[in-house]
């Protein structure tokens, strides 16, 4: 259970929410480790990485989650996705996708995860047709947190690299520790897993390699 406490905090808030006043990712001049920005998003280096590679695409604007963004910046957003991906395939392995949606939060400000652990193939979509929904777009995931509040999602590389397999589940722990248990298996079979506080610790040398290796490719 340890990486799920390490990813942990339940609340539920939309655009412009309380948080933002003291939201860390709202604090543009206090960020380190950005890789890129665009006229919406920021991506940004994980400071407690999985992996290394592990990045973040970060709104600009207080937004709870992304079942929360504004359609328009969706555009913007997929761009953003689209270039992440791109680098990672480049330079480490194909990502998986990932977020709290609120739902164990630790910063209540949207950020998607893209951890590049390769061709791991988790059964998204089984999983989302039994015991979630499968997800074809943003805007199913605003389905969702419109209908239903809280969530958390999860999108692995499709079969034969056919498109994604991508799943919203609901804020149910069992559901959620089993996700994050593929999750950390993952990381503990490329690089072993730690916990946050070790990983934060230890993660400065992934953080600068991971910028290196972005410049480099923005670079080429």
């Amino acid at each position: 259970r340890g990486m799920g406490d390490a990813m942990a905090a339940d609340q539920r808030e939309d655009v412009d929410d309380r948080g933002a006043g003291h939201c860390v990712f709202c604090a543009r001049a206090a960020l380190t480790g950005i890789l890129a920005e665009t006229e919406h998003f920021i991506l940004l280096a994980d400071h407690a990485p999985l992996v290394e590679g592990h990045l973040l695409i970060v709104p600009r604007q207080h937004v709870a989650c992304y079942g929360a963004l504004p359609p328009a910046f969706e555009a913007d957003f997929l761009a953003a996705k689209r270039r992440a991906g791109e680098f990672l395939r480049a330079r480490y392995r194909e990502p998986i996708f990932f977020e709290h949606g609120v739902f164990r939060q630790t910063v209540f400000h949207a950020h998607l995860h893209a951890i590049p652990f390769g061709a791991v193939r988790f059964g998204v979509r089984v999983l989302a047709t039994e015991h979630g929904r499968p997800v074809g777009a943003l805007d199913d995931v605003r389905g969702w947190y419109a209908e239903r509040g809280h969530y958390f999602y999860i999108e692995e590389p499709g079969d034969d690299g056919e498109g994604i397999h991508a799943g919203v589940f609901p804020p149910e722990e069992g559901r959620y520790f089993h996700v994050l248990g593929m999750v950390r298996a993952s990381a503990d079979r490329l690089e072993g897993f730690r916990p946050a506080p070790e990983r934060r610790l230890a993660g400065q040398a992934k953080v600068r390699a991971l910028m290196e290796a972005w410049r480099m490719h923005a670079d080429a």
